[in-house]
């Protein structure tokens, strides 16, 4: 899952005022992106006129980062919302590689586009537990590596064919049993567990708790607890950066529109897998409505942390430095992008 995506976040939930005229950070956001993300004053003028801000905050670890970024759009809130969804399912071939939906319950048509890399079936093929390039947690790799005949001419065909079994039975135990069912990575020495993982991200995030309460308690206690307002997209999503190997991550998003704040959408991503480099994700981005005169103008805050094995070994420093510059340069070209579109497509 890239840093944009999931691409994990401290959530930001602002509570914007609407001044006929003109509008004006509001206290809460300001407060937030002053004393949490560590703007200036300046940087929230810069935001009224224009200006995509993006920081690169501390993480709670050293395999963490954390990104913050902002944008204010002359476009309403449903304009920004279906865009933003579109980048996320855009296949433009060159890093995005295939994108699907999940439908529920998961069926194997939900998959028939996803593949691995040549390479990664090669890793199938040869590596083992405590020992791999490619994360196939529990028993799956044993299962997946012994149902495929290796010496046929179809076996990349097998062991794709495998692999789409084995995240369709993945997703439907999501389903029925949340965190219960989340992966435990084994491919190095030392399991990573990424409901441990999932739970630490959760409390190095206090603004998700103090500032959308529902919307984490709901993601903490799926599928045992609805949320009215809340929407499931679960999803999965092959990528390809330059200088990586192409990571295939599964996500859980939900849209959810609180109906006591009808002007607010919050989008969350909570990472579900990830062939390569990710420990586990969480990102949210905030929608708020909001006019300027006559026109309507949404703000767009959005937020992720993300842990990986991309930050570790003797490199560390440095791969943690190139991680930092790559998460802040996502986030302000697609707030950007989005910002740009849609201002030029409303003729502002």
């Amino acid at each position: 899952m890239s840093f944009i995506r999931h691409i994990a976040a401290g959530a930001v939930v602002a509570v914007l005022g609407i001044v006929p005229s003109r509008v004006a950070v509001p206290p809460d956001l300001a407060q937030y992106l002053t004393q949490v993300a560590k703007f200036s004053q300046a940087d929230l003028a810069s935001l009224e006129t224009g200006t995509v801000l993006a920081q690169v905050m501390p993480g709670a670890t050293d395999t963490e980062v954390m990104v913050v970024a902002a944008v204010k759009i002359r476009a309403s809130r449903e304009q920004t919302l279906a865009y933003y969804g579109q980048m996320v399912s855009y296949v433009d071939g060159t890093v995005t590689k295939a994108f699907g939906r999940f439908s529920a319950p998961p069926v194997l048509a939900d998959v028939k586009d996803l593949t691995l890399e040549a390479e990664d079936i090669a890793q199938l093929r040869s590596c083992r537990p405590g020992d791999c390039d490619l994360r196939i947690g529990g028993t799956a790799l044993t299962a997946i590596r012994s149902a495929v005949d290796w010496k046929a001419p179809d076996a990349a065909a097998q062991a794709n064919g495998r692999v789409r079994e084995a995240v369709i039975a993945y997703v439907s135990a999501y389903m029925k049993t949340g965190d219960d069912a989340l992966v435990t990575y084994n491919d190095r020495a030392q399991p990573i567990s990424l409901r441990q993982q999932w739970q630490e991200i959760l409390a190095a995030s206090p603004y998700f708790q103090q500032y959308s309460s529902a919307l984490r308690n709901y993601l903490v206690q799926y599928p045992r607890a609805p949320l009215a307002g809340a929407k499931d997209v679960l999803y999965w999503v092959k990528e390809d950066y330059t200088g990586l190997a192409p990571v295939v991550s599964v996500v859980h998003g939900v849209i959810y529109e609180d109906p006591a704040r009808p002007d607010r959408t919050v989008v969350a991503q909570k990472q579900l897998y990830a062939s390569h480099y990710y420990d586990g994700s969480l990102a949210v981005a905030v929608a708020a409505s909001a006019t300027e005169g006559s026109t309507p103008v949404t703000y767009l805050i959005y937020a992720n942390r993300s842990r990986g094995d991309l930050l570790k070994g003797g490199f560390g420093g440095l791969r943690r430095t190139v991680a930092r510059s790559q998460a802040k340069s996502a986030a302000e070209q697609t707030l950007g992008t989005i910002k740009t579109v849609l201002e030029r497509a409303g003729g502002r």
